[in-house]
């Protein structure tokens, strides 16, 4: 006995090995990830060789020679940099789209390959399959293009570092290694008190989104009695637990962000230090900043790149659960090429002693001593009550499973010692709901035959009585019939399904109730269709309509897995008691229109048995169907629904967003005075920096001694005062932005039951789509005043105290340094865009595939029946080779944009030093402001490019359209008047 929960428990506690991420790695990719690997360490070392060669210009700012050769180093690393980051950008993005491709395609292929017990087994719906193909292939590559290079980088870098702080100076090196538990230890902690909050953050929502589902979901009720206020009430009230552990969540970002400024107390220590290693050990200041920056830079690249192991834990368990489908060979294996091939066959089938029941119900038999032969070109009908087996008897002829006892034979031979392609090409099926792929009719008509020739496809057509419609299409024989044939009508797909099956002129044609979905007209028209179709050929009817079989050579009626009468119609209608002849009246008594009720009578005549067949089958269909709607119903429901405008939304201000948010005044002056001495820290600790390094170029011990002191001292002050700040800065915000939400969720929903009920009852506004919108729009709306303002003021602040500071220090070095800015802030910017977004391109691809698997498997009988699993591997080659071009565009995007932009701030840091240098030996400016200068200008282009990437992030289409989404339900005008009848909202498009 199989044990279906068992078995998916097992696979549920399987662990993947970080080799299950590689495992589709040809040697092409292998040369790929070396040249890769070498790139990321090349990456990674490049700051630590940047750090030691500015160590040694900084200690030689007296001699202009050497800080013209020097400069000159730098800018050969830049060239370094740059071969080491294309390399990385490139090699590494282009393995992850190769590897990702060959991925999906042979677990597309193996899933096609399993048996159809193993769907009953082991799939509880589509979706787990287009997971498979898309979300478990997406993460793999998303950790090979990005994550693995990031973490080599950082890892080098960790490692680079602590190198080269132990050649400079090894006693600071030492002092300062077990900092680096403090670097990394306050993001972990915090991180988790931010993922917990976030979790019950979600669990209290849902409580109040609950008030909102049942509102909406009876929303006649609500209306009939008025309960409009009583429903805001109880959301507002509900809604105040997630403003609490808003605030908390607030307190804890700041707290995670402020520890940051463990950076400044480290600084405070090793300044104190240097200065006893200068004074006594002859140490120079650019080494001690050198090897201090290297403790702090190591320190955080460590942090970094721990922090992806996350992700290597998540692509291995996907790896490994795609690798587990790949490497089964399912017992009834459609690859299998053993077995006999039968000359000359007439088309005989004989069922003797069969027993089965479903590996998904064991317990279940529906077959039992089942017994029946179908002589050569003979019709056979099998009718029957639902669970009585009659479709049963179509998959077990297929193969599609096995039984469990007893003998099933074509022309005398066992079909399990026959070869299963050949077999299954002998047979065309027709079910109930015919299966197409989204591709033209030509091409779904050649499922059945590959090699036909076009004339072979009219035949086809014509036969099953298809030629005339098809003719008449615009494009004929290449009109796309859309997603599950979604453009043509039932009788349509039908007829094209019909000719699918007769192409290949098989020998025995099987119908499983070909008719029963379709209208009268329609099923006239199919079944002359089936009539032609089934001459001088061994046919096999599957049907509930008695109308259809009237015709059929012999009628068998199956009851409780065995046959119970036999004969023709004639024949059978004439025993008074007999099983058949009950069944007649029961159709006969109703009108043409009302076959479909026949259908449920006779559907409902036993239910002994439970057809798992069916149910399995039809289970997998609707869920695919189900999650496909899902996947490409739009996002957002306003958008939508808010087509036919006849009115005009302006786009929504910031000035708007502010205006809601005016009852937290003190709140959000608190804020901004917070994020604008935030912005402040860093040009203070810059130009801090650049003092103290100055310090230790003077003679005078005693006064080198009061200086660091002092400088720790603030580098320590700078340490408390940030964390404060953020915790300051991010409560406040924190307090504006759910106030905010809380404020759109109950005006939101407030409008909403201002609507009428013809707003409620149109798709896009049903009850899941209003929730989604609550839940989504409003977070977003609140990121956008919240973040984003904290993120422009602290900006702002920065930018404008930091060139102030320069041009009044040193006005020359700073104008040129100025100049060069934005070539630091795009440097920094690229970096962290390019390596963040590196796989964005193979989402195309990732759709593409996850769509032909959806149609793949939800038609899986069908693609099985007519062997077309090669045919559906080349579509999804055919559909790949679009974005396999752009992926590979992609990463020669990547490689040349990442190693230019890191180049590009190594050059900066020459052209400044080699200009700073030139200034001070013609006596314009003194080392002091130089270094002052140069640290503050480039520590906050860093600040600049980090800010614009958060808020590239806010600003993308779904935040902005979510926006417009909010105040196109606020301009929504409700025509519902007293006395008046329900009308629609006139409905407004945002421009």
């Amino acid at each position: 006995m199989w044990n279906k929960s068992k078995i998916m428990e097992n696979n549920k506690k399987k662990n993947g090995s970080f080799r299950s991420i590689f495992m589709h790695a040809d040697n092409h990719d292998a040369v790929l990830m070396s040249l890769g690997f070498l790139g990321a360490i090349g990456d990674g070392i490049s700051m630590p060789a940047m750090l030691f060669i500015t160590s040694k210009l900084m200690n030689n700012f007296g001699s202009e020679n050497a800080v013209f050769r020097n400069a000159e180093v730098l800018c050969y690393i830049a060239c370094g940099q740059w071969l080491a980051c294309f390399l990385e950008g490139y090699c590494w993005t282009r393995t992850a789209e190769r590897q990702a491709s060959k991925l999906r395609a042979k677990y597309l292929k193996a899933v096609m390959r399993q048996d159809v017990g193993y769907f009953d087994l082991h799939v509880t719906s589509t979706a787990e399959v287009i997971t498979s193909v898309s979300s478990d292939s997406l993460i793999i590559q998303d950790v090979i293009s990005e994550k693995v290079p990031v973490f080599l980088m950082n890892l080098s870098t960790f490692i680079g570092s602590y190198v080269a702080g132990f050649i400079l100076l090894w006693r600071l090196a030492i002092v300062g290694f077990p900092f680096i538990v403090l670097l990394i230890i306050p993001g972990l902690m915090y991180g988790r008190a931010l993922i917990s909050i976030a979790r019950k953050m979600r669990d209290e929502y849902n409580k109040a989104g609950t008030v909102v589902e049942q509102a909406i979901s009876s929303i006649r009720t609500v209306y009939a009695f008025v309960g409009e206020r009583k429903t805001i009430d109880e959301y507002s009230a509900a809604l105040q637990g997630t403003v609490e552990l808003g605030l908390k969540q607030g307190l804890a970002k700041g707290l995670a962000i402020g520890s940051n400024a463990v950076v400044f107390a480290i600084w405070s220590f090793l300044s104190y230090y240097g200065s006893r290693l200068v004074m006594y050990h002859g140490a120079q200041g650019g080494t001690i900043f050198a090897v201090g920056a290297s403790i702090a830079i190591g320190g955080l690249a460590l942090g970094a790149g721990l922090s992806n192991f996350k992700y290597f834990s998540e692509a291995s368990a996907a790896g490994e659960r795609i690798t587990e489908v790949i490497k089964r060979v399912p017992k009834i294996d459609s690859e299998n090429l053993e077995g006999q091939i039968l000359q000359n066959v007439s088309g005989e089938v004989e069922f003797k002693h069969v027993e089965f029941a479903y590996p998904s119900r064991p317990e279940s038999i529906i077959l039992k001593d089942f017994n029946l032969k179908i002589p050569a070109g003979k019709t056979v009908a099998l009718v029957g009550g639902s669970g009585s087996g009659k479709s049963t008897v179509v998959s077990l002829l297929q193969r599609f499973y096995d039984p469990l006892g007893g003998e099933i034979l074509l022309d005398g031979v066992q079909i399990d010692k026959v070869q299963l392609k050949w077999l299954r090409s002998q047979m065309g099926l027709v079910s109930q709901e015919p299966a197409l792929f989204a591709t033209s009719i030509k091409e779904n008509i050649l499922f059945g035959k590959e090699d036909a020739s076009m004339e072979e496809v009219i035949e086809a057509a014509k036969a099953s009585n298809a030629h005339n419609f098809i003719s008449q299409l615009p494009q004929g024989y290449d009109t796309q019939v859309g997603e599950r044939g979604v453009q043509m009508s039932g009788g349509q797909k039908q007829r094209i399904a019909i000719a699918r099956a007769v192409i290949k002129a098989p020998k025995i044609l099987l119908l499983d109730e070909a008719t029963s979905a379709l209208d009268s007209e329609s099923e006239r028209v199919v079944q002359e269709a089936l009539d032609m179709a089934a001459m001088g050929q061994t046919t096999i009817v599957i049907a509930h309509r008695l109308s259809t079989i009237r015709n059929a050579d012999i009628i068998a009626v199956v009851q409780n897995g065995q046959v119970m009468e036999m004969g023709s119609h004639d024949e059978l209608i004439e025993d008074e008691y007999g099983l058949y002849r009950s069944l007649v009246p029961l159709q006969q008594t109703q009108k043409s229109e009302e076959y479909t009720s026949a259908n449920c009578i006779l559907a409902s005549a036993s239910i002994t048995n439970t057809d798992v067949h069916n149910i399995s089958s039809r289970r997998l269909s609707i869920m695919s169907r189900s999650s496909s709607a899902n996947a490409t119903a739009p996002s957002q429901g306003l958008e939508t629904a808010m087509v036919c405008s006849d009115q005009v939304v302006t786009v929504p201000s910031f000035r708007r967003l502010l205006a809601m948010n005016l009852p937290e005044w003190r709140q959000a002056i608190l804020g901004c005075t917070c994020a604008i001495l935030f912005g402040a820290i860093q040009p203070v600790y810059a130009f801090a920096m650049g003092s103290m390094i100055s310090v230790y170029v003077l003679q005078d011990h005693s006064v080198i001694k009061e200086k660091t002191t002092i400088y720790a001292f603030c580098f320590l002050g700078l340490a408390i005062f940030s964390l404060l700040i953020n915790i300051c800065q991010h409560y406040n915000f924190a307090a504006m932005g759910e106030h905010l939400t809380k404020r759109i969720r109950e005006r939101m929903l407030s409008k909403m039951l201002t609507f009428e009920i013809g707003w409620f009852d149109q798709d896009e506004n049903a009850t899941g789509s209003v929730c989604s919108r609550l839940a989504k729009d409003a977070n977003v709306v609140r990121s956008l005043v919240g973040d984003r303002m904290a993120l422009l003021i602290q900006t702002f602040s920065a930018v404008t105290i930091a060139c102030t500071m320069g041009l009044v220090i040193a006005w020359k070095l700073a104008l040129v340094m100025i100049a060069v800015q934005p070539l630091i802030i795009i440097s920094y910017y690229c970096k962290r865009v390019l390596l963040k977004n590196m796989s964005k391109k193979a989402i195309k691809a990732q759709d593409e595939s996850s769509k032909l698997a959806a149609e793949a498997v939800s038609n899986l009988r069908t693609v099985t029946a007519f062997s077309s699993q090669a045919r559906i591997l080349e579509m999804l080659e055919k559909a790949q080779e679009g974005p396999k071009k752009e992926s590979i565009r992609q990463s020669w995007f990547a490689g040349i944009g990442l190693g230019t932009s890191q180049s590009l701030m190594t050059c900066t840091w020459a052209l400044d030093f080699w200009y700073g240098g030139k200034l001070i030996a013609d006596g314009f400016i003194g080392e002091e402001a130089l270094l002052q200068t140069f640290m503050i200008l480039v520590s906050t282009g860093r600040v600049i490019a980090d800010a614009g990437t958060m808020t590239n992030d806010l600003a993308k289409g779904k935040r902005y359209k979510r926006t417009q989404n909010f105040w196109s339900l606020e301009e929504f005008i409700s025509d519902m008047r007293s006395g008046e009848g329900p009308k629609h909202p006139k409905r407004v498009y945002p421009r």
